[in-house]
């Protein structure tokens, strides 16, 4: 059997969108919605995290170190890193809202997906019940046959 690829980036795997209430969700998204999907994606990923502090740290060690030591010990932002808090922040106040939409997103998607499921349960009830009234005539037919046979085999007999 054969396994399914794995990638080692989050936001490179594939939703199984063969579901036709899905699909059709997914092909009515405006430009933004994909954009925010996709941004979701990545912000909540692993790499997402990974190379965020990279460039946090790699801020810091810039600012406290080399340019410290290249700009006559005046860093561009020096300790407490007053512009990184206000890049973060900004950041965060962007990404925040971002993730907000995504996840409504995913909510409706399950809400249609709830629904369709719903109706098709309400189907397949009505498919049973038609199925369980068929196989009663069929029985009570079948017991008709018996009578009807037994009250032959008497005449046949006498």
């Amino acid at each position: 059997m054969a396994e399914a690829h794995r990638s080692l980036y989050p936001w490179h795997h594939h939703r199984d969108r063969s579901h036709p209430t899905l699909q059709r969700m997914d092909d009515d998204r405006t430009l933004g919605e994909r954009v925010a999907d996709r941004i979701a994606q990545f912000g909540g990923s692993w790499p997402f995290i990974f190379v965020f502090l990279g460039l946090i740290f790699g801020w810091m060690l810039l600012n406290a170190v080399v340019l410290q030591r290249l700009l006559s010990h005046k860093p561009f932002d020096g300790y407490p890193f007053i512009a990184l808090n206000l890049v973060l922040s900004a950041l965060a106040g962007l990404q925040a809202p971002i993730i907000m939409m995504s996840q409504n997103r995913a909510a409706a998607r399950d809400e249609a997906l709830a629904a369709h499921h719903y109706d098709e349960t309400q189907r397949i009830d009505q498919l049973i019940l038609q199925n369980t009234e068929l196989t009663q005539q069929v029985h009570e037919l079948t017991r008709h046959i018996e009578t009807l046979s037994q009250e032959v085999r008497d005449r046949v007999v006498q």
